[in-house]
């Protein structure tokens, strides 16, 4: 980007306000949207969607692969989309690699990136011809509808975790991979993390024996008191944040980060934790693309001002009757219980016991999974390859429906059987489960 381009941008969005900001870097580039293997040194243009905690950590890494290209940024909260901008046109040149200086001396070669049209609406983004993939970092009940929108524009996805708010939202992300030929990556980074997939070969190749149960801690979600709603600060569309949701006044607790302890956003820490953990249980059990049949226990929410359970107690049982057991008092992280051993593991952390179980190799007749060591860039490799990624929408749907399980038993407080295979509960008390399978939509935003 030029000082020249940079300032004049700046000089634009000073004099409007930023309210003409999409239209005016509006691309007439010709279409394109790979449906083959793209060659090695073909750039992927990229859009970044939400530019929070998550999206600034998505536009840094992005930005430093060299096969991306930025061509467009988006937020709907005008400082995070200046903060983004602001990262952009400080950053006019990046260290791709280094190279000979002469003299023995290494230095940086400088590659110029090029400026990137910045977005108050997605939906413009999205109608960006040029653009092939889009990273999506936005409030969990915006996923559904932003990640099928962008497939059905025909871009890839890199799309946060938790996969979706509901059971059917999931099932409708995973329907729009399959309609578009999509490349969806769910952002279940562990999945790229040696420790994990090396505690789940183990498990698979038999080290610890039969498994007896799997034990997942995630600690409860926090609580607080209330505090009085605001006027909407200046720059933020509060009414296109609370997108499918109820109405409620602008409240600071509502928005950005601390969205999550509300049901009406998110999940609590049964999704944000959860969606992280239970995806390796699965993993480990070599249950991707299924799920338990059982599901019951107890769940509370503290008096306060946040909705979502501060305390939960639960027990899920698969067909072959291996219990897996979720809670807010648990151990942080997986732990899988077989008749010869133990394997724990959690972020940058694993153990076994007996030791011994660990200090001997797997072998090329072992399971060995499939290897990540980037999650980022394993969904740009398979953007350009048309691979299947390491955690594709099915996985991630599969892995996240356990969560939704978890706050339907404890709104439903009974417990409830599952058909993984039609994704509907059944028996006598069906019904009490099956009317959170979704919500219904504040319109204009339902994703269907």
């Amino acid at each position: 980007m030029s000082k020249d381009v940079s300032t004049t941008r700046r000089s634009f969005m000073k004099k409007t306000g930023g309210a003409a900001i999409a239209a005016s870097f509006m691309s007439s580039a010709p279409m394109f949207v790979p449906q083959q293997v793209m060659g090695a040194n073909d750039r992927i243009v990229m859009g970044i969607i939400g530019l929070g905690w998550r999206g600034t950590d998505h536009l840094h890494t992005f930005f430093r692969k060299k096969e991306v290209q930025i061509a467009a940024v988006c937020d709907l909260d005008m400082p995070f989309l200046l903060h983004g901008l602001k990262f952009l046109d400080d950053q006019q040149t990046i260290d791709r690699k280094w190279v000979d200086g002469g003299g023995g001396e290494m230095r940086p070669a400088k590659i110029t990136s090029p400026a990137a049209a910045p977005y108050l609406d997605y939906r413009q983004l999205l109608e960006r011809k040029d653009i092939d993939a889009v990273s999506v970092a936005v409030p969990d009940h915006w996923h559904a509808k932003i990640y099928i929108d962008a497939m059905d524009a025909g871009k890839d996805v890199y799309g946060e975790k938790p996969l979706s708010l509901t059971i059917k939202q999931g099932r409708a992300i995973v329907d729009a991979v399959k309609r578009n030929s999509r490349v969806f990556q769910t952002g279940s980074q562990q999945r790229s993390s040696s420790e994990f997939r090396q505690a789940c070969e183990y498990v698979q190749s038999g080290r610890i024996g039969k498994i007896k149960e799997v034990r997942v801690g995630v600690g409860g979600a926090p609580q607080t008191q209330a505090v009085p709603n605001e006027l909407v600060p200046p720059g933020l569309n509060w009414d296109m944040w609370m997108g499918a949701t109820k109405e409620y006044p602008y409240n600071p607790l509502r928005c950005h980060v601390t969205f999550r302890w509300f049901f009406d956003y998110s999940g609590g820490m049964v999704t944000d934790w959860g969606a992280h953990h239970l995806d390796i249980a699965q993993w480990g059990l070599g249950m991707d693309g299924k799920g338990p049949r059982f599901v019951e226990g107890t769940a509370e929410t503290s008096p306060g001002f946040y909705t979502t359970f501060t305390n939960f107690d639960m027990k899920f049982t698969y067909g072959d009757g291996t219990p897996l057991y979720f809670g807010s008092k648990i151990k942080h992280g997986i732990t899988f219980v077989g008749e010869k051993g133990e394997i724990w593991v959690q972020r940058g952390d694993t153990k076994s016991t007996p030791e011994s179980i660990y200090q001997e190799p797997l072998k090329d007749s072992d399971v060995h999974l499939y290897k990540s060591d980037d999650h980022f860039q394993n969904f740009l490799d398979c953007v350009k390859s048309r691979e299947t990624p390491i955690t594709p929408a099915e996985v991630g749907h599969r892995s996240v429906t356990l969560c939704h399980l978890t706050n339907i038993c404890g709104w439903v407080g009974e417990k409830l059987e599952w058909d993984y295979e039609k994704e509907t509960f059944v028996g006598s008390n069906a019904a009490k489960g099956n009317q959170h399978l979704d919500r219904d939509p504040r319109e204009p935003w339902s994703y269907l």
